[in-house]
């Protein structure tokens, strides 16, 4: 997923600051997808050279200026249009330092990939854990996306795990 349409899907709605953009993304999105200053800021960057979105300097409090920004009318309807796509991709990623360290566990001790393999194992049973607690907090209040995707992460979990015990068995 594009970090551009969110900050574009957010700023659609009302013009914000960088670090109101950062605050409501990861209040959207929750620990399903972080992002940081590093991501945002050359973003909104792109976002202005492509003139889908403009930059205002406000006096912000404490006399710290701010910079606040807002989506075009071309920013607008380029967000609209990619809502309105039914071509979008699933991503289905396997590219993480965990799976590329597995191409080279053979170079070790088994018994410390084994070891490797049971940490990570318990690792996600921690995580799992810890969403499905989030997860039965949600209320009729919660958003239908973010339960979803709340869901979503917590199938990926429960594969992870499946996976991996199949490696530790095998």
């Amino acid at each position: 997923m594009s970090l551009k349409f969110a900050i574009l899907g957010l700023l659609d709605e009302e013009p914000h600051y960088g670090y109101e953009i950062k605050q409501k993304f990861e209040h959207m999105m929750g620990d399903l997808w972080p992002v940081s200053y590093g991501q945002l800021y050359p973003t909104l960057r792109k976002l202005a050279e492509d003139d889908l979105v403009t930059m205002k300097t406000v006096q912000g409090k404490k006399a710290v200026e701010k910079n606040v920004y807002s989506i075009t009318d071309q920013g607008s309807t380029y967000f609209k249009n990619w809502l309105n796509n039914k071509k979008k991709k699933i991503q289905i990623s396997i590219k993480d330092e965990f799976t590329l360290s597995l191409f080279f566990l053979d170079r070790i001790d088994p018994i410390d990939a084994e070891d490797i393999l049971r940490d990570k194992l318990y690792e996600l049973q921690e995580k799992h854990q810890y969403y499905t607690e989030e997860y039965q907090r949600y209320t009729e209040n919660t958003a239908e996306y973010k339960k979803a995707l709340m869901r979503k992460m917590l199938l990926h979990l429960d594969a992870e795990q499946k996976w991996i015990q199949e490696l530790l068995d095998s």
